[in-house]
């Protein structure tokens, strides 16, 4: 495992080695829209807060069934069907994963409104900016990821009442991610081939000397907290923020958090 992690890293910086004396030489120009920053979150504050009402109308409706619900039920299946993990009527073990669900949204709602406000944006003519607003196309698919979180955890939370789901609403809310991902992927991946010819693909604006081995970036003059990768799909930090380690550490925290808050759920 420890190879198969590091191996690629060194390859990259390699290859990045290899290519840097090829590159373009960096602009000292410094640059700044004078038009004012949209940052609004997609779909404005109704489908933002869609994935916690789903959330809060599963915990009500558990709510108002409490007496109905068995004192130990089940919540995980073998393949052949049978259930081989329980859970009791407590408030833990009913509310627990609609808990472990909205602290998951909540962190991909931060993260969301973190690219929309703190992510650079690329210098783009006007007419075509739309095209490359990166920022505003990851945070449609986080919004994706929050609703599909809430559907699926939801169905865990009403197993009992419910019983098993079966595999079936599983399996598409799962192929709808999928689907929704690689389509987002190949139509940002081939944004360069809808820009007019004569414009081209622009630089990142950011210099190659801040690109540590050519993955990470470090830039203390760089405002931004999230800039795009130049390798693969996405944003990177700004390591030389003091906000980009924090954002790591509760990048780290929560998945713990929620570990131990299931931990100490079953333990019960």
């Amino acid at each position: 495992m420890f190879w198969l992690v590091v191996a690629p890293l060194v390859a990259v910086s390699q290859a990045h080695k290899a290519v840097l004396p090829h590159a373009v030489a960096h602009s000292t120009i410094r640059e700044a829209s004078l038009v004012p920053r949209s940052a609004q979150l997609p779909g404005g504050w109704v489908l933002q807060f869609g994935p916690f009402a789903i959330l809060a109308i599963v915990a009500i409706y558990l709510g108002a069934h409490w007496t109905q619900i068995p004192d130990k039920f089940p919540v995980h299946w073998g393949i052949d069907g049978r259930p081989n993990g329980w859970s009791e009527r407590t408030l833990a073990g009913v509310y627990g994963p609609l808990l472990v669900a909205g602290a998951l949204v909540t962190g991909i709602s931060l993260l969301a409104y973190s690219f929309s406000h703190l992510a650079r944006r690329i210098p783009i003519p006007a007419g075509v900016s739309s095209i490359r607003d990166f920022p505003h196309h990851i945070a449609v698919f986080l919004l994706g990821v929050e609703y599909f979180l809430a559907a699926m955890f939801s169905l865990v939370g009403l197993l009992p009442l419910t019983g098993s789901p079966g595999v079936a609403p599983i399996v598409i809310l799962s192929a709808a991610l999928l689907i929704a991902a690689a389509f987002l992927g190949r139509w940002v991946s081939h944004a360069h081939e809808r820009l007019p010819h004569a414009v081209g693909m622009p630089g990142d604006g950011t210099p190659d000397s801040c690109w540590k081995l050519g993955l990470f970036y470090f830039n203390p003059d760089d405002s931004a907290l999230f800039v795009e990768k130049r390798i693969g799909f996405g944003y990177t930090v700004n390591f030389a923020h003091a906000s980009a380690w924090i954002c790591l550490a509760l990048t780290l925290f929560l998945p713990l958090f929620l570990l131990f808050l299931i931990y100490a759920t079953h333990q019960r």
